[in-house]
């Protein structure tokens, strides 16, 4: 049974309490002690989007690459590129709004770095023994590295139902074909006894799939990449998914991505989950979402499978009633936590240690 430590805390408590929160927890999974000298560790997490502000903060952050410093590792700020077009579909705009954020080295004590390179192609393919894939396009700096630790910010996801660890590395963790390739089985379909022509959808489109036929919204099929864009940000649930069918098959083919991730790096990986700040949407939306709940506190785990599973009953527990139920989105199958056993990357059963700050 796998072990997930959990410290109770708000976004208002001391700012130096959550600091030392994140420390402890970081130290009672034992990865800095397996960090050799001169390992190179990538910190894989989110930087935020333009206007979006739910993610991990940097000086909370901090803390884990100050104590990988100590212990003398290298470690290093990461994210991917992404499908969509926007301030973190390329290096350079990604690296100016991580820098606008405060994701600088002055109070990182670390680089950031861009795992996929320029234009999300840096890449190596690592062998697995998947269902969907038998090799899977790893971003290439996350291929390369000697350790990681994810830090995870979970919220609600409109394509896996919810985002946090195994999230943050399979999808967050892959150059652009693993993203396509993940969200290759997803195709949005516009009701048009829903669909009011407010035409918001359109500027979110990345390819342009998107077009008006009269006074209603059509997709092209044959061009759309399944990013969920649109059905974020239409306000009138005039754009479904065939939820039974594509959200499983994202979660799993997402999952798969967590296995190249990892590979090799089983030993010398960790990771620590925010339950603060939780959103209906993730940090991708480009506007400052509202929390939908109240602050649970910070979760860290060696298992992604049980941090997952954790943190999802942490939240249930709290609001007594289905996750699904408060994101107002019919309830899916934790099929990525399944999944994610099925293939060992971990195990839903944990025992849950509670620690004091």
């Amino acid at each position: 049974m796998s072990v997930v430590y959990f410290i109770p805390l708000t976004l208002k408590d001391d700012p130096q309490k959550i600091e030392r929160a994140v420390l402890k927890l970081f130290r009672a999974t034992g990865l800095p002690e397996k960090i050799q000298k001169n390992d190179v560790v990538a910190i894989k997490m989110h930087f935020g989007e333009e206007k979006n502000h739910g993610y991990i903060k940097p000086r909370y952050a901090a803390v884990v690459s100050k104590e990988i410093i100590r212990v003398q590792g290298k470690p290093f700020f990461t994210d991917t590129n992404t499908l969509y077009v926007g301030k973190r579909s390329n290096a350079v705009d990604h690296l100016l709004l991580a820098y606008k954020h405060g994701f600088i080295p002055d109070v990182l004590y670390a680089p950031v770095i861009i795992a996929d390179g320029l234009l999300g192609n840096a890449e190596v393919k690592v062998k697995i023994n998947g269902k969907h894939f038998k090799d899977v396009p790893i971003a290439r700096e996350l291929a390369f590295c000697d350790g990681i630790v994810s830090l995870n910010h979970f919220t609600g996801h409109v394509l896996t139902h919810f985002g946090a660890a195994l999230k943050n590395l399979g999808m967050g963790g892959s150059a652009r074909s693993g993203k396509l390739l993940q969200h290759s089985a997803v195709k949005p379909v516009v009701n048009p006894r829903k669909c009011t022509g407010c035409e918001v959808c359109i500027p979110w489109c990345s390819t342009g799939s998107i077009k008006m036929d009269g006074d209603k919204a059509i997709i092209n099929l044959e061009t759309c990449i399944g990013c969920g864009q649109c059905l974020s940000v239409c306000k009138f649930e005039a754009i479904s998914f065939k939820w039974n069918e594509s959200s499983e098959l994202v979660q799993e083919k997402m999952v798969e991505h967590v296995l190249g991730v990892l590979k090799g790096k089983e030993d010398k990986s960790t990771h620590i989950t925010f339950l603060t700040h939780i959103t209906k949407e993730c940090d991708c939306m480009a506007e400052d979402e509202p929390a939908i709940m109240e602050d649970i506190g910070l979760l860290a785990s060696n298992d992604p499978v049980a941090l997952d599973k954790a943190s999802l009953d942490c939240i249930e527990e709290r609001i007594g009633k289905e996750f699904g139920e408060l994101i107002s989105r019919s309830y899916l199958p934790l099929n990525q936590i399944n999944y994610a056993e099925l293939l060992n990357l971990g195990s839903p059963n944990y025992e849950l240690q509670t620690m004091k700050v």
